[in-house]
């Protein structure tokens, strides 16, 4: 409420300067107010239809002038340029012919200053894919249209940037620019592409190529054949599809989840699956993740196979089988759906019958809380299990984590009138620890024992 009335108090004053008082506040700002001044200069560039102007701003803020960026300084380098980069991004969805050279000029001062840092954040890796899509869709909106030699200019930058043998890191996509190009151009850039040595792993051009020339069989070509595995299948499925060749997307994604023996991603099946409600065929769309789930017996091939049953109002016909398989093959898996569902009793009984707190505390930690809403007696075994087990490994973090879970039992215990049961354990643990003065601590921390 503070800040609201502070804001409100600062756009009542600054509402009634005249022009001249405002310009001079802006003029003392800019020269006391580190970085105000760079900003404002953007600003200025952004209203302006001259491209040398953003020309200067890019060169300000791109330029590398260090010899090398450790992890922090380019970090800083990427978070120094995001107010260009989004004026450029935006200029890009209405731009002219000129803007065009400009954004290169980015993408190339952001790409040497890549080449001396460590970028492990990605952050500025994300700035250079993000110029690169403004500059597909510069091209592709610019008005007036580029004219053939422009395009050609454009095509020599394309392929240089990737192939002159500085950096192997970005790949302009020539299927985003290909709305902005000419027939020629395209031509231009397929036999620049086929006159270099792109070696074993340098397929990409070649898989956009025939991407955009909704080429079945050279894309099929381009990503190594027919597929041995599940992975070049979900490649192949999704360059199909987008070429719009959704009938062979189909058919590959039925190959890729017949090979697919780990069950590690379920993209393909849901490609099948929304192919089958598009065809308004419910049935083979529960099918499909029926018998993935029987194959793949996980918590979210279940999960799956739930939403899309509900989908398809058909979950009450699938239920029953599969939560027997759930409990079969995911015990853990079973309680956390249970409570989901609400099912407490039915989770507990089950857990305490067939599994124990040592297989998975942070399970049992929701299952003791739900439980202990009603029945807070029959959770202080469990807690108290938990807290010695965790407690075995000396770890701060451990001992963080015991701490929290014995104000927890507190408040459990004394519901259920266990008071003195709940201080002997403490007491006990305490003892127990007394020699780790790092758990003492996060205990004292905790509010659970005075400090000593």
């Amino acid at each position: 409420m503070a800040v609201d009335a502070a804001s409100d108090a600062l756009d009542r004053w600054l509402s009634s300067l005249d022009a001249e008082s405002l310009r001079a506040l802006i003029d003392d700002a800019r020269r006391g107010v580190p970085d105000l001044a760079d900003w404002l200069d953007t600003q200025r560039a952004a209203s302006s239809d001259d491209p040398a102007e953003l020309r200067a701003i890019v060169d300000r803020a791109f330029t590398p002038h260090r010899r090398f960026y450790d992890y922090w300084q380019a970090n800083e380098y990427a978070a120094q340029t995001h107010d260009v980069v989004g004026l450029l991004a935006q200029r890009s969805l209405h731009a002219t012919p000129g803007l065009i050279p400009v954004i290169e000029r980015a993408i190339t001062l952001t790409t040497r200053a890549i080449l001396k840092s460590d970028d492990s954040s990605g952050a500025q890796g994300d700035v250079v894919r993000t110029l690169l899509d403004a500059h597909a869709a510069a091209v592709c909106t610019t008005t007036p249209a580029l004219t053939q030699p422009e395009q050609t200019r454009l095509v020599k930058w394309i392929v240089k940037y990737r192939y002159d043998g500085k950096q192997d890191f970005f790949d302009p996509d020539i299927v985003a620019y290909a709305p902005g190009l000419s027939a020629k151009s395209i031509e231009q850039y397929r036999q620049a592409v086929a006159a270099i040595d792109l070696g074993e792993y340098g397929k990409y051009p070649l898989t956009r190529l025939a991407v955009l020339d909704r080429d079945r069989d050279a894309i099929v070509a381009a990503n190594g054949g027919e597929p041995g595995n599940a992975l070049v299948a979900a490649r192949l499925v999704g360059d199909l599809a987008e070429a719009g060749l959704h009938t062979d997307a189909v058919a590959y994604a039925r190959i890729g989840i017949a090979m697919d023996g780990r069950g590690w991603d379920q993209k393909l099946v849901t490609f099948l699956v929304d192919d089958a409600f598009t065809r308004a065929d419910p049935e083979d769309a529960v099918a499909l993740r029926r018998d993935w789930f029987h194959r793949f017996p996980s918590a979210s091939a279940f999960a799956s196979l739930r939403d899309t049953s509900s989908l398809a109002n058909l979950w009450h016909r699938e239920r029953a089988a599969a939560e027997a398989l759930l409990e079969q093959r995911s015990p853990d898996a079973f309680i956390t759906y249970l409570l989901g569902e609400d099912r407490v009793d039915e989770a507990w009984d089950f857990a305490i019958d067939g599994s124990s707190p040592a297989s998975n505390a942070s399970v049992w930690l929701n299952l003791a809380e739900k439980r202990a809403l009603t029945h807070p007696a029959d959770t202080l075994p469990i807690y108290r299990e938990i807290i010695t087990d965790t407690l075995t490994v000396t770890d701060k973090r451990n001992y963080r984590s015991a701490a929290k879970i014995l104000k927890t039992m507190r408040v459990v215990a004394a519901a259920a009138g266990a008071d003195f049961e709940f201080d002997s354990f403490l007491a006990e643990t305490v003892e127990q620890n007394r020699r780790r003065p790092t758990c003492i601590e996060a205990f004292a921390r905790a509010g659970l024992i005075a400090r000593t």
